[in-house]
Formats: structure tokens, sequence, C-alpha cells
């Protein structure tokens, strides 16, 4: 689903430009995503952590096509929203009530049922029966961005719970609603910062930069060579690795000193990303030492259970 408008230029003739966001398909996202980190994990250094996002992802897909569509926002919070150009579904605990943890114990079954490492499957079966005002503690400490680090591998099962909540209601979406924040580097959705950014390859979008949400899945046109952080085009590099897949990139900007990775779509067709960002942390080692500093961490890299 998309939201744009047509721009009438000089001498009458009109194009259609870039759609300037693109509502998440529920439907399909996580199942895109445990396929493209099942392609990434053969042959990979993180192939067994990568595998076993693969069939979180794919515990995911299943909890997002089975589930009821979630209500995060009411028709007059949406339009005051709309408004006052803020974020239709913002990322705050208010939205949520017991739904989301339906959810989440429909993907810890799907997990339980695998061959998991011991670790893994404690983790899995201590949130299976953990209180719901423990629950809800956890849903709130990742969508604030308060996580105290202290058990980061129960926390990524919540992520992903959270995520499969956000990217239905942004689904049920209407496509007309979305529209570029003030500052623009953040998801017109849920306001999050972005996970990752890429470059289409397929016309009428070819060589267009979105911007990728971590949590709702949105993505969000962006113009390239600006910084997603702070705005500012004048100090914007480019870093890759030698001897990684040539489409992923580290693009700084050397005025707040943050970075984002960006992935080329034409230099590798399905790419994913949120998927690739988890796949190329080789890339953040080394912007890391280089002195650079992501702006938002992915969630799924602060924790390996098992």
């Amino acid at each position: 689903m998309i939201a744009g408008s047509e721009t009438t230029f000089a001498g009458g003739s009109s194009t259609p430009p870039p759609p300037a966001v693109t509502l998440p398909d529920a439907s399909s996202l996580f199942d895109r995503r445990a396929k493209r980190l099942a392609a990434w994990a053969d042959g990979h250094p993180m192939a067994e952590y990568l595998t076993f996002l693969s069939h979180l992802a794919a515990a995911q897909h299943r909890a997002a096509v089975s589930g009821e569509t979630p209500v995060l926002a009411d028709a007059r919070a949406l339009s005051q929203a709309r408004a006052g150009g803020m974020p239709l579904l913002p990322r705050q605990v208010s939205g949520l009530d017991g739904q989301w943890r339906k959810v989440l114990a429909d993907i810890l079954r799907e997990m339980a049922a695998l061959s998991l490492p011991p670790e893994a499957r404690q983790v899995v079966e201590r949130l299976s029966s953990e209180e719901p005002a423990l629950l809800d503690s956890r849903a709130a400490g990742f969508l604030l961005f308060q996580k105290t680090g202290s058990d980061l591998a129960a926390d990524l099962f919540v992520a992903s719970a959270l995520q499969v909540v956000w990217a239905k209601a942004a689904e049920a979406l209407d496509p007309s609603l979305p529209q570029t924040l003030d500052p623009p580097g953040l998801c017109p959705v849920c306001g999050s910062p972005p996970v990752a950014g890429i470059v289409m390859a397929a016309e009428p979008l070819e060589g267009v930069r979105y911007l990728g949400c971590g949590l709702c899945g949105c993505h969000w046109h962006y113009p390239r060579a600006t910084c997603s952080s702070c705005g500012s085009d004048k100090d914007i590099g480019y870093l890759s690795l030698e001897g990684m897949v040539g489409h992923a990139r580290g693009e700084t900007c050397g005025e707040c000193r943050t970075y984002l990775k960006l992935f080329d779509e034409e230099k590798s067709t399905g790419a994913e990303p949120f998927a690739d960002d988890l796949a190329t942390l080789g890339l953040d080692l080394r912007l890391a030492e280089d002195g650079w500093h992501r702006a938002l961490a992915n969630p799924f890299l602060m924790a390996e259970p098992g």
C-alpha cells in the first residue's frame, strides 16, 4: 500500500513522484524476511543465529496471518495525529491491550516446537509462564527505548511480537493517511528511527532511497546523500567492507557522527533492510572501530539466544 500524490511540472506534464510512504503487507513481510535470513545463513559466520532468526520470522509470519488485526488508534486519534504532524501509531504503551500477549504466546508456541539450544528453550518456557504485568513491563521497555540489558534474550521475543502487532495495525491504515514527519528521518507510522535504508531497483522507483522501520515495517522516501539523523547533506560519506557483498554500505555523517546502513536492491535482488542489517554485522563493527555510531540498534542484534 502506498501513500503519495501527483506533481504537475511546468509545461503541463504530470509525473507521479516516488510514493512518500509504503505500508507493510503483514501477510508477506515476515515470510520474506524468514526466507532472506535463511538465504543469508548459508556459509555465514553467524549461520546458527541467522537460522534461528529465520525460524523466529517464520513464527512471526504464522502469527501475523492467523491473528486478529489490532486496533492501536481509533479514527479520532488518527485524525488528530495527522493534523498535528505526529506518528499515526506511535510506539507507546497506551495503545497496547492483552492481544499483544496472545501474539507473543503464538510465537513462543511455534518456537517451542523446534529443536532449540537449552538456553533458548529456557527463555521460551520462562516467558510462556510469565505474569502479564511483567510481560507488559518488558513491552514498555522496548517501546520506550528503556532496555536495561539484563534479559536481552527474552526481550528479543517480546520485540518480535510487537513487530507483528504494529505491522498488522499499519497494514490496516488508509494509505492516504501517512505523511512525512518533521523531522523526516522518523517513521511516519510509528515514529521510530530507521533500522536501515534500501535503494530500489525496479522502475519507476529505480535509484530511489527508502528508509525501513524496524518496528512496523513501513518504508518511507528519504533523499539520498542526506543524514537521516540530523538532516545534514554537507559531510556524507560511504564505507563498505572489502570482500563483502557490494550491495551493503554504511552512509556516514560527519556532522553528527552517526551512520545508516544502505542496501542496493539492484546488486542483491530480494534485499530486505531488517534481515540484511542483521547479516552485515561486520560492517557495523568496522564503522564502530572508526568512531561512527548507529542512531538505533537492531533489536535482534542485542542477543543471541543459545
